[in-house]
């Protein structure tokens, strides 16, 4: 109970530090000999019915519902399938064909193939479901968080995770978008994600236009906590590169008729004259 206390006051830190209007998203991946805590709803309790797993995520960070989801409630095969590895088919391309015929999300079949070359997936019976709890009220050890934010807020997320020097690169093909990118590429990596949410987030999701999502491994939780708002600390006050941006001219950058440029570009400036 201790453990989760930790996670609790982390997912409540990022809610009042970036003034998030959704709880965050943690997931835990249950390997298949692990208990999972009742405390989780299924899909049928609460809608009668198998449900995309982006529909979970809605209601975990817009109800504080946590759910627990196996293949048996993923209404998604292609995530349950290809991503999660809960269930399988008797033809590993079964799904891009179904993509292919059914969907059409790219050209043809073999431009879902090529689309897709550089995911990362679970393999069959890695896990036996995904265990989805908003972090400030988490019921179970997470894997990893899922931060539904603003793009200004998500400016905020990649400084403080590269804030000691670290980059992140991410992946887009503008379809499964938080499972395959925001789940299963953060979980195989340990790397923080920025997701771009797909066709099923924000057509199934409920995710608005004006949201995007940061993705962070547990290993790096209490990292990006500690960096946030650090980045240019070094910079004048007031200055043009500040949260809220005060001079919104595209003019001359200046308060007052005084110059507020950040320092790098004068000291820079200077090094070009010598």
């Amino acid at each position: 109970m201790e453990d989760l206390e930790k996670y609790k006051k982390m997912g409540q830190e990022f809610i009042d530090k970036l003034k998030l209007t959704t709880y965050p998203v943690a997931l835990r991946l249950v390997p298949p000999d692990e208990e999972v805590s009742t405390n989780a709803f299924r899909s049928t309790d609460v809608f009668g019915s198998q449900i995309a797993a982006c529909i979970a995520y809605a209601w975990c960070r817009r109800s504080g519902f946590s759910f627990f989801l196996t293949g048996d409630d993923i209404g998604c095969k292609p995530a349950s399938i290809r991503y999660f590895g809960l269930e399988k088919t008797a033809n590993p391309d079964d799904v891009f064909t179904a993509w292919g015929k059914k969907g059409g999300y790219k050209k043809d079949k073999e431009s879902e193939i090529k689309s897709r070359e550089m995911e990362l997936t679970l393999d069959y019976g890695e896990i036996k479901g995904l265990l989805i709890t908003p972090l400030n009220f988490t019921i179970a050890k997470p894997h990893l968080v899922m931060l539904y934010c603003t793009p200004l807020i998500l400016h905020q997320l990649i400084l403080a995770a590269t804030y000691e020097g670290d980059y992140i690169s991410s992946y887009f093909n503008g379809m499964e978008s938080s499972c395959k990118e925001g789940i299963v590429r953060t979980y195989k990596t340990n790397t923080c994600q920025v997701v771009s949410p797909g066709g099923g987030d924000r057509g199934l999701g409920g995710v608005q236009d004006n949201e995007m999502i940061f993705s962070i491994p547990e290993c790096k939780f209490e990292m990006v906590l500690n960096n946030l708002f650090k980045a240019g600390s070094k910079l004048p006050v007031p200055t043009a590169m500040g949260i809220p941006l005060l001079n919104a001219s595209l003019g001359p950058i200046s308060f007052f008729g005084s110059p507020a440029e950040p320092g790098p570009w004068d000291y820079l400036r200077k090094r070009i004259k010598k």
